[in-house]
């Protein structure tokens, strides 16, 4: 049984080695052989690793080939779908989830149901349950691919989301054909009136129904600093109360009941009926369906009588939700969620858990209170790497509001929630559960204040020592270092040679990294460990570019400051996110072809010197009040020695501005150009190309823009004058590596993230096209 599950675990989790999905020939030449082998040793290792990967492999051809049923480019149609999303009538959202019931369109034709992502800015009043006709704008979903930050399309994946849709304005409205509501949005509308007189009602939805749409960017940040953002959602600790107190309740009703052998099980089954059903009001979330497995499991193995080791569960659950949903492992709670348990196992096979017996109730204490200790510094320091992979850091403060707010939640708050969810058609009892229960989440929601700040970002080139530490606290107490030196010195030696490679790996000179921010520009030139930025992306609602792409790589470069930031005119697409990156990396120096405080101008004339690099602004003769396109700050960088290549960088610059400027300067030659204003017809000129003479051209491009960017004619254009042509929208970031005579080109999407979900056809159409 343990090899069976180890083998198809193996199977599942092979699908992340794959750029390409394997031919159906391959799978089943693995499943012959594992057939053989089965028959002639009796050994099932092959057959179940050929099984799961092919079973694997056969749901991720599913979401592909669903995927390619949807127009490559955007296409306006009607859908017949059902809302999946739970709605919180006190918290308007403009973004949920359906399952497409019917496209009314000759050109698409869905086998499999689809599932999009649905935005409708002012919606009606939306109900989970409910089915709607709407015309919406359909499209494929291209996520942002760069060194760090969000990925949408590994966030689609782990969701099975295979694409999304704008509801629009036009000849034909939005039809509602069926008012049905499902059970647990009607549960959700008679607990809501009960909580309008909390003050944390966003906090007690989501203990309650697994739904944070309530929870603001503030209280984010004050979950992720302080750690607790596990805790604040329905988590497998929450089900495992859940199990404990139906269980209670199952025994007290078995005490009031005639004592025959027909109640003997009523405390576990009950314990599991109530982690079912809070398991269905979190809408069976990853950390529910892991939790509920092993209570499951365990619930089974009791009643039969069977005994297995706690690991051996664990392995079993972990095969079982695997089995349910290969893309579960794209999530970061499913690598945080099972982390968690395992480390607990850790724990338990390292650590003997203190004898209580013979001792005085202090010291019970102070042996529990130790034990506990322990416990957070095993997770502190074994959940480095994950918390890192998934999130850039670490909260230096989770030990500590961890060992307080756990217990806190677990013996007064999730008690009170539970009762208050299952007891709304007794409004008095019910009311006063869920202002207790919001009465008692002040201390913790002010431990999470004061932690603020106690989140740490670290680099990417700290994952040696990540992994040593790892390493060391697992074996540390299972190989005394009296007896293993060699162990440990080997381990130390094999860190210490991956550091010392990696650091030879650094560029020689400088590097260019062109952003995949979108529709905008955003570009970091980098010389050893300092950094200047131009231009900054666009911002919208709470978030911006700076915030979410910006500062996610600067820290995985292990950058806390910014030397200089140049914003080439006033548009939001390239200065919006500048007062994020000013109040956080306070740069030295500030340049803008217009009049802001704070700011030098930038114009025509200007030079200064940074790293070795020489900045020369070509562009504009003078600063504007507020900076347009033809206002773009264009400068020309190269090593001051004038060895290495150069690059232009451009702003939003047009055609009439290019001519002239060109008139005013000879120097203009250059390696590299940024392309004006995302390869628009309006830059670009022919003249601007003779004069710059570049062998490479990047431009910063969304894929889906509104106004069909970039132009073919322009695109061609380059490609006549022999300029090799990358642009983001295809290619992710685009980094260009400077050294003494050439330079050499990494696009991530190809280099780094190449994986078989992501969409392969936007080079192909984008080389077809031009």
């Amino acid at each position: 049984m343990v090899q069976i599950f180890i083998a198809s675990i193996s199977g599942f989790l092979s699908l992340h080695f794959f750029n390409v999905l394997p031919p159906y020939w391959a799978l089943l030449l693995i499943i012959v052989i594992g057939v053989i082998i089965f028959m002639v040793y009796r050994n099932v290792i092959v057959i179940s690793f050929s099984l799961a990967i092919s079973w694997a492999v056969f749901d991720a051809n599913q979401y592909i080939n669903d995927i390619d049923s949807i127009p490559k480019n955007r296409t306006n149609i009607i859908i017949d779908v059902s809302v999946s999303t739970l709605f919180n009538e006190n918290i308007p959202t403009e973004h949920f989830e359906v399952k497409v019931l019917n496209l009314h369109s000759q050109n698409v034709d869905f086998v499999f149901p689809l599932r999009l992502m649905v935005v409708w800015k002012d919606p009606p009043q939306l109900k989970q349950g409910q089915i709607w006709r709407l015309p919406v704008r359909l499209s494929r979903i291209v996520g942002r691919v760069n060194q760090a930050g969000f990925d949408g399309e590994q966030y689609a994946l782990s969701r099975s989301i295979h694409g999304s849709a704008v509801v629009i304005n036009g000849d034909t409205l939005p039809i509602r054909l069926s008012s049905s509501v499902s059970v647990r949005q009607q549960w959700l509308d008679k607990i809501t009136p009960l909580l309008k007189s909390t003050n944390n009602q966003s906090y007690l939805t989501a203990l309650t129904f697994g739904l944070r749409d309530g929870l603001k960017a503030q209280d984010w940040v004050y979950l992720r600093d302080s750690g607790l953002a596990h805790l604040l959602a329905i988590s497998g600790l929450h089900i495992g109360l859940a199990m404990l107190m139906g269980w209670w309740l199952g025994y007290l009703l078995r005490l009031c009941l005639p004592q025959t052998y027909y109640w003997l099980w009523l405390p576990l089954l009950s314990g599991l009926i109530f982690a079912l059903g809070y398991a269905w009001l979190a809408g069976f979330s990853l950390p529910t369906i892991r939790a509920l497995l092993m209570c499951l499991i365990v619930g089974i193995l009791r009643i039969t009588a069977i005994y297995w080791l706690p690991w051996q569960v664990l392995l079993i659950t972990l095969g079982l939700c695997l089995l349910w949903d290969p893309f579960v492992s794209y999530s970061a709670g499913f690598w945080l969620s099972f982390g968690a348990v395992i480390i607990f196992l850790v724990m338990i096979m390292t650590e003997s858990s203190p004898v209580l017996a013979n001792l005085t109730w202090y010291q019970c204490c102070y042996q529990r209170i130790k034990y506990l200790c322990k416990l957070q510094g095993y997770l502190l320091l074994l959940m480095l790497p994950m918390q890192w992979w998934w999130f850039g850091g670490v909260s230096l403060a989770a030990p500590l509001t961890n060992l307080i707010a756990v217990p806190w939640l677990s013996i007064i708050t999730v008690p009170l929630v539970l009762i208050g969810a299952i007891t709304p058609w007794w409004p008095w009892l019910s009311s006063w559960c869920w202002l207790v229960a919001d009465f008692s989440l002040l201390p913790v929601l002010k431990i999470a204040a004061w932690s603020h700040g106690a989140w740490m970002m670290l680099p990417a080139s700290i994952t040696p020592w990540l992994v040593l530490i790892a390493i060391i606290t697992v074996s540390w107490p299972l190989f005394p270092l009296m007896h293993f030196r060699w162990f440990y010195s080997s381990i130390i030696f094999i860190v210490l040679s991956w550091r010392w490679e990696n650091d030879n790996q650094k560029p020689s000179l400088w590097t260019l990294s062109v952003l995949d921010v979108g529709h905008g520009l955003a570009v970091l030139i980098q010389n050893q460990q300092r950094v200047f930025v131009y231009d900054t992306g666009n911002v919208w609602d709470e978030n911006s570019i700076a915030k979410s792409v910006i500062a996610p790589i600067l820290a995985d470069k292990g950058i806390t400051a910014i030397d200089g930031l140049v914003l080439s005119h006033a548009d939001s697409d390239h200065a919006g996110g500048s007062d994020y990156l000013i109040d956080r990396y306070q740069p030295l120096e500030k340049y803008s072809s217009d009049h802001r405080l704070g700011f030098s101008e930038c114009i025509t004339g200007q030079r200064w010197q940074w790293q070795g690099l020489e900045f020369v602004v070509k562009w504009p003769p003078k600063a504007t009040p507020r900076a347009a396109n033809s206002d773009s700050c264009v400068i020309r960088v190269q090593a001051i020695n004038g060895n290495g290549p150069s690059i232009l960088l451009t702003g939003d610059i047009d055609a009439k501005s290019e001519l002239v400027m060109l008139m005013q300067d000879q120097d203009w030659q250059s390696d590299i150009i940024i392309v004006p204003h995302h390869g628009s017809s309006s830059s670009s000129t022919q003249t601007l190309l003779d004069a710059v003479q570049p062998s490479l051209a990047v431009v910063s491009i969304g894929y889906f823009n509104p106004w069909g960017l970039p132009s073919t004619a322009i695109a061609a254009r380059y490609q006549t004058n022999n300029i090799d042509w990358i642009s983001t929208q295809d290619s992710g970031q685009v980094t260009v590596t400077m050294s003494n005579n050439t330079y050499s080109v990494k696009q991530y999407r190809y280099h780094y993230s190449q994986t078989w979900y992501r969409p392969q056809w936007l080079a192909k159409q984008l080389n077809n096209s031009y």
